[in-house]
């Protein structure tokens, strides 16, 4: 355990900061506490801190119990991001989730999935074709509810309720 001197702006002003190097390459920067593990005193993450995962992906927000837990940032170096709340290591609640393929999802999410009400953007091009908007409600990261599909390109608006992404019923 080294006291970090840390030019990190996230972690500026906040107190106790300590870098910690872990064996498989990882890093973390940040409040720690003492905790037991398997009946081993050892520093657990808990506070604030930005920890690195070698150097690929890294989260910097709340820690509880060595877990990302509150307001965080989650970053991937293939470009997928998501800023929200997380409960005990999972996304959990509010937030943005943007994807390697430019999805945009703003909304609830359980257990690490879309879940609840929440809007998916859809760009245009070769993977979506015209782009497209859904508004509605999701169930373990498909359309599951009432939802309506807006095309970007001509505005038309699709009503429905969905089950599993497949579109049960459209509404009139």
């Amino acid at each position: 355990m080294v006291y970090a001197n840390t030019n990190r702006p996230f972690l500026e002003g906040v107190d106790g900061v300590v870098r910690l190097n872990f064996e498989n390459g990882d890093k973390y920067e940040g409040q720690i506490e003492f905790c037991i593990i398997r009946n081993k005193k050892t520093n657990c993450m808990q506070g604030i801190g930005i920890y690195s995962i070698q150097n690929t992906h890294y989260y910097q927000g709340s820690f509880n119990n060595n877990k990302p837990d509150g307001y965080g940032l989650f970053s991937s170096e293939n470009g997928q991001s998501y800023e929200g709340e997380f409960k005990e290591g999972n996304i959990e609640g509010k937030g943005i989730m943007i994807y390697p393929d430019g999805r945009q999802y703003k909304g609830y999410f359980k257990n690490n999935n879309r879940d609840g009400y929440g809007v998916m953007i859809y760009p245009e091009g070769k993977i979506y074709g015209e782009g497209s908007r859904y508004e509605g409600e999701w169930k373990r990261n498909k359309r599951d509810g009432k939802g309506v599909m807006i095309y970007l390109d001509d505005g038309r608006r699709l009503e429905a309720l969905f089950k599993e992404n497949a579109l049960i019923k459209q509404a009139f």
